[in-house]
């Protein structure tokens, strides 16, 4: 009763609004007027900082250069790496770095990439239709925990196999 009455009060508000705005646009009045203005805020300039030139190397007229790097392993069993070797020290291995190519090696563990000039040699994966399960069923709900625990056995091996190569 009470939402009928707010209703009825609410559709003669917006009838009388609707005759009253008509009657002032035969007459001439622009209602505009009665509203308020609102103007967009003046914002201030601002400029940007510039970037400084950086001098990439290699890119100043000047070629690449090819450093030695020994590696040798010490009387504590770590190894050393270092441009100059010290006296009474061979070195396992001679190193030599370019100085515009990557040095940093990727993860251990990480699967070779194949570039496209590669042929692959891995069977073609096989398409098996999409199993359509009922995403409120059991078997769904299982199975989404299932994937889950696979995930998180997986980010538990890379956690470990991070701390490993860390040490």
């Amino acid at each position: 009763m009470i939402k009928r009455l707010i209703f009825r009060i609410i559709m003669m508000l917006a009838l009388a609004a609707g005759i009253m705005s008509y009657l002032a646009s035969i007459n001439g009045i622009d209602i505009r007027q009665f509203l308020p203005s609102f103007e967009r805020p003046k914002l201030p300039n601002i400029k940007l900082p510039t970037m400084p030139d950086i001098k990439l190397p290699g890119t100043d007229g000047q070629d690449a250069t090819i450093s030695k790097v020994y590696k040798w392993r010490g009387a504590d069993g770590s190894w050393h790496f270092s441009e100059n070797l010290p006296e009474g020290v061979t070195a396992e291995q001679v190193i030599l770095l370019n100085s515009e190519t990557n040095v940093v090696q990727g993860w251990p563990g990480a699967p070779p990439v194949k570039t496209a000039a590669e042929p692959s040699s891995a069977p073609a994966p096989v398409n098996t239709p999409p199993i359509t399960l009922n995403p409120y069923s059991k078997k769904a709900i299982e199975k989404l925990l299932d994937d889950a625990r696979g995930v998180q056995d997986i980010m538990d091996q890379r956690s470990r196999d991070l701390e490993q190569a860390s040490q």
